[in-house]
């Protein structure tokens, strides 16, 4: 097991709500700014003689700038605050669509909103809406992933995957300048939560998804969406984050409640490469932007922890190692910003 990493917090700031989605943003000139979403369960008071009401689904989300003046004592500042449905998950698009920034938000009220960034990155930005499409009735929208992950599709290409509290997968695509989107399918992909859903990032036409049914999918929307191309139970509990590696073609991470990393060749999806057992249900993956074999899993009650993944891609069965565990306040509602010594 790996020693906690020695890292430094250099700010921590208070979100009110807890803190569930947090995105630098990719695009060129804009990488300072950092996007964070929020969620919040919050239940009405009884009322004597009344049925009681179902709780109301709340969040906010923030758009912050890191400054790298020398000697900032609180290099992370907001720039926007804004009130909204509980958000469940965000992610930018890799490449600038309309020359601008712009960020995808799956909301509690099962929608998929999009907001571009105005103004310049020196003389101040906010984020603006821009259109939103609602994938159905008495649904949360949980996840979305963009098909631009290598950051090589040109704004006339781009697609975005969605998934639902229904089971459901979509497919959507971004129409003209305004950024407007258009619901290419929708298909019942899981039996009951379809916790995510991403993009090959090699092969925009090939989607994953993962759902409380334990089950990891493949699919093709070139043959239709009425069968998978691969169904996996090699997770015991509910798959919750998949992520294509945008610097090694058919590498591929999953994460379960089960507590299980497991990193894949999408050729060959019987076994996986490696399997690590990181403490903690893993409600995230990310792969470092730059360093191809890096890791990054957001582990539920077990902090972050980074994977190398260098030797695990290279001869199957051997387990990546744990370069470090990162602890976080346990008080919800926290955003810390920290780096290495």
């Amino acid at each position: 097991m790996a020693a906690r990493s020695r890292t430094r917090t250099l700010q921590v700031v208070d979100t009110e709500f807890s803190a569930d989605a947090v995105e630098w943003c990719p695009v060129p000139g804009w990488h300072s700014l950092l996007a964070c979403g929020t969620y919040q369960l919050q239940r009405p008071a009884d009322k004597a003689g009344e049925e009681s009401e179902p709780p109301l689904r709340v969040g906010r989300l923030y758009l912050y700038r890191f400054s790298t003046e020398e000697g900032c004592a609180a290099p992370l500042m907001e720039l926007q605050r804004a009130d909204a449905p509980a958000i469940l998950d965000m992610k930018w698009c890799h490449v600038p669509v309309s020359e601008r920034p712009l960020l995808g938000i799956a909301n509690a009220r099962g929608a998929l909103e999009l907001q571009q960034l105005t103004g310049s990155e020196k003389s101040g930005c906010a984020l603006e809406a821009v259109s939103s499409l609602d994938l159905g009735p008495d649904r949360l929208a949980l996840s979305l992933d963009w098909s631009t992950g290598r950051g090589e599709s040109s704004a006339s290409s781009v697609k975005v995957v969605c998934s639902d509290s229904k089971g459901c997968v979509s497919l959507l695509s971004l129409c003209g300048s305004a950024a407007s989107l258009h619901l290419l399918s929708q298909w019942k992909g899981h039996e009951f939560e379809a916790w995510i859903a991403a993009f090959d990032y090699w092969n925009s036409d090939v989607l994953y998804s993962g759902g409380d049914d334990c089950r990891l999918k493949g699919w093709d929307v070139r043959t239709g969406s009425s069968c998978p191309i691969f169904t996996s139970r090699r997770h015991s509990m509910g798959v919750c984050s998949i992520q294509s590696n945008p610097h090694r073609e058919h590498v591929l991470a999953t994460g379960s409640y089960d507590e299980h990393v497991l990193l894949w060749d999408s050729r060959h999806m019987k076994q996986p490469l490696a399997d690590t057992h990181v403490r903690g249900g893993v409600w995230r993956l990310k792969w470092h932007p730059s360093h191809e074999p890096l890791l990054l899993a957001a582990c539920m009650h077990n902090d972050f922890h980074i994977l190398d993944c260098r030797a695990a891609l290279g001869k199957r069965g051997v387990r990546p190692a744990l370069l470090g565990c990162f602890d976080l306040e346990e008080a919800t509602g926290t955003l810390e910003q920290r780096t290495p010594p």
